[in-house]
């Protein structure tokens, strides 16, 4: 796959998914900017949200780069890394990730997360609402050309 540059354009929704996972087309947006000649931006892959699906995958950041960087095209990406866990288990981590909120977030995280989208937000605030409103602020709009 080609590499991105993510400070010129947002990856995609955590809503959007491939192979049955939500966020793995965004966390395949950004492994592309972490390619050689991409641009991450404010990005990053393997904490929070992505660490979650990356754990659920049983795999671990580089291997998921190398795995989109050697990718001949996203929809047998999808397929080959879907195919690591059963289709349910995808349904009940879909589930997880799409109900997420700012309580949710680990302690270990709460500091650089607070840091990086505010100390004020409301607890009941869902995580992938909060991910889109950043594309938004930071590009004008959340989705990809």
């Amino acid at each position: 796959m080609t590499p991105l540059d993510l400070s010129k354009q947002a990856p995609r929704s955590p809503r959007e998914e491939l192979g049955g996972l939500c966020m793995l087309p965004r966390m395949i947006d950004v492994a592309r900017a972490k390619l050689p000649g991409g641009n991450p931006g404010q990005y990053q892959i393997g904490r929070g949200m992505s660490g979650l699906v990356l754990a659920h995958l049983g795999i671990d950041v580089g291997a998921f780069v190398e795995a989109v960087r050697a990718a001949e095209d996203e929809a047998a990406l999808g397929a080959a890394i879907s195919a690591r866990r059963p289709e349910k288990e995808h349904r009940l981590l879909n589930l997880r990730l799409r109900r997420a909120t700012v309580k949710d977030v680990p302690e270990d995280l709460r500091e650089s997360f607070q840091r990086f989208y505010g100390a004020d937000l409301p607890a009941d605030k869902r995580i992938f609402d909060i991910l889109e409103e950043d594309d938004l602020k930071a590009f004008g709009r959340n989705d990809r050309p």
